[in-house]
């Protein structure tokens, strides 16, 4: 009697342990499929968010194109001689750069005060976050932008070469470029520029240079100066 009764409680003690089993199994399903939910979401939201950026710089250029279209010259008719002296204009005041590196270059270009930095000593070949040495060279431009230039609106844009992206988990070189911009601009803010003058802009790899190194590149364009 006594073995009947041992065997039935090790029966009830068995089908007890197997149920918490499918209990735990099914929890852990749960669990499961509930990441799986919440990584499609983010993944969606990931593309989206690409999404827009695309249509975004589609929108830049198209918007570049028509302001190209307005610059064009217009044949105008010959304004009638006036039989009176005119004022000559004053001269435009002109301000200098110093010599800022042999890794920076200065230039005028379309009504702009342009300083170009090569890439490859901002950043790591595929990668957007500023090395540590590069933050030298930036700071040296940027003492001089604050002294010369205080008020002007800065242009941040970046450029690449025209080699597909295979390492980095960037889609195109236009979202390369930008984010190079954008970490540009970030830094300059820590240096006391206002965000509110600074404009971050991506062209990718339209405007290449002789080399592939040239083209690699960031311009901080100092709008309205003059050199």
């Amino acid at each position: 009697m006594q073995g009947k009764m041992n065997a039935r409680v090790v029966s009830l003690v068995a089908v007890c342990a197997a149920g918490s089993v499918l209990v735990g199994c099914d929890g852990a399903k749960k669990e499961v499929s509930l990441l799986k939910e919440e990584n499609a979401q983010l993944t969606m939201q990931l593309d989206e968010t690409r999404t827009a950026l695309d249509g975004e710089m589609q929108e830049r250029r198209r918007l570049e194109q028509e302001l190209s279209n307005m610059k064009k010259p217009v044949e105008a008719e010959p304004a009638p001689q006036v039989a009176q002296a005119t004022e000559t204009a004053p001269p435009t005041e002109t301000v200098s750069m110093p010599d800022l590196g042999p890794d920076v270059t200065v230039e005028q270009r379309d009504g702009a005060l342009v300083l170009t930095i090569a890439s490859d000593v901002l950043f790591d070949s595929g990668e957007a976050t500023l090395k540590a040495s590069a933050k030298k060279t930036l700071d040296k431009v940027i003492s001089e932008i604050n002294k010369k230039f205080p008020e002007k609106q800065l242009r941040i844009a970046g450029f690449t070469d025209q080699d597909p992206i295979k390492s980095s988990g960037y889609k195109t070189n236009y979202h390369l470029g930008f984010d190079r911009a954008y970490n540009v601009s970030k830094y300059l803010e820590t240096k006391g520029v206002s965000k509110d003058r600074l404009e971050r802009l991506s062209f990718g790899p339209e405007q290449l240079k002789k080399s592939k190194k040239d083209s690699r590149r960031v311009e901080i364009a100092i709008v309205g100066a003059e050199s």
